[in-house]
């Protein structure tokens, strides 16, 4: 049945300051607008996700130089309940297991990943961290812009999400999939196994189908999707099936000018940022920020491939985080005008999802903010 409405939770700096703004959109996706706020006691959060907490209330997670938690209202109004470290320098991504007892970290700039032990009703204990390694090309010197190797100079956790009784990182720097398996009982992390990608690939965010068989890679650096079987009876070992280009052929090569390039950071024309399953495993999508499109495809689950369908534009610049209504009827997605070195304002765009094709189809909906961090989606009322 169709909802009433459907509620997100957006971040974004104002001039004011920043703060978490839930957004409402109609359930025909024709409006979408701010019904309340709240403000940020930090810079605006990079990531967002929601648990239920196992005292049965729903809980907003939000990552930056330490993980936050805020209570969700009857009207989806938001407040802070608590915050505290990553035991590093802030967290790129997050995640929790499906029972809530963990709290896990892919920490980007200090190469390591954190696992924080969850109480009964949702808040965080102190952070136990975990070093990653060395990196794909470790010690390769330069800056920003200088190229993809340079992004692998050490180990770069970007993405985590759990799987049964393993965790999943997505390391950029290292150019791997790590296994880690959770000791639930401990609130421990034992490294259990990896699986190297190609060169110069940056997996960033990884995804698995509900019965865990299958996960979907998105590679950042060279805007590839990477399938991937698990077996779970080899203690969740990953062995690679398929790799496909997130962009449409032979659209990199006809903008291969650098001076074409999105900003003074990117080393190509275009990086992949947010892999997401829909709720059925017949569709993954992916945003390409350089292209700004999100691109779909469908899975085929006798073949356990996958095969291009769309690459629906965003209507903005720099796509990088989007999320799904909880029903999987809407994608909403946080274009990022400023980090293309553009005057804003930043945007946020809903489009409908066919639940039968999986194709994307632009929604009258939309905001605009200063300056956007992330997007998630609040659970259904």
């Amino acid at each position: 049945m169709t909802q009433p409405y459907y509620d997100f939770c957006v971040t974004a700096d104002e001039p004011s300051g920043s703060a978490l703004y839930t957004c409402r959109l109609d359930a025909d996706g024709s409006a979408i607008r701010v019904v309340s706020s709240v403000e940020s006691p930090r810079s605006p959060y990079g990531y967002l996700t929601v648990a239920r907490a196992r005292s049965g209330e729903h809980v907003l997670y939000a990552a930056g130089q330490e993980i936050s938690w805020y209570s969700i209202g009857a009207e989806s109004e938001l407040a802070l309940r608590g915050s505290t470290p990553t035991g590093c320098d802030g967290a790129s991504h997050l995640c929790t297991d499906s029972r809530t007892r963990v709290l896990l970290t892919a920490n980007y700039g200090s190469g390591t990943v954190s696992l924080l032990p969850i109480v009964e009703d949702g808040a965080l204990g102190e952070a136990t961290v975990y070093e990653h390694g060395p990196g794909a090309h470790e010690g390769a010197e330069g800056r920003w812009g200088d190229g993809p190797q340079f992004r692998q100079e050490s180990a770069h956790p970007h993405g985590v999400v759990v799987c049964g009784g393993q965790l999943y990182v997505a390391d950029l720097g290292t150019n791997q999939v790590v296994c880690w398996t959770i000791d639930f009982d401990n609130g421990t992390l034992r490294e259990a196994s990896a699986i190297t990608l190609h060169d110069l690939a940056g997996p960033r965010h990884i995804q698995f189908t509900s019965d865990g068989e299958l996960g979907f890679v998105l590679n950042e650096l060279d805007n590839t999707v990477s399938v991937l079987r698990r077996d779970e009876g080899k203690g969740g070992e990953l062995s690679l099936l398929q790799t496909l280009s997130s962009l449409p052929e032979g659209w990199a090569e006809a903008h291969a000018d650098p001076a074409t390039f999105p900003n003074e950071v990117y080393s190509k024309p275009s990086h992949a940022s947010e892999l997401l399953l829909s709720p059925d495993d017949r569709f993954v999508y992916a945003s390409n920020r350089g292209h700004d499109s999100i691109a779909v495809f469908a899975v085929d689950a006798s073949s356990q491939e996958i095969t291009p369908l769309q690459f629906e534009p965003t209507r903005g610049r720099i796509p990088w985080v989007f999320c799904l209504s909880d029903d999987g009827r809407f994608v909403v997605v946080q274009n990022n005008h400023t980090r293309a070195a553009e005057a804003g304002p930043d945007s946020v765009v809903v489009f409908k999802r066919d639940e039968t094709s999986g194709l994307l189809s632009l929604t009258p909906a939309r905001l605009e903010f200063s300056q956007v961090s992330s997007v998630w989606a609040l659970p259904a009322r």
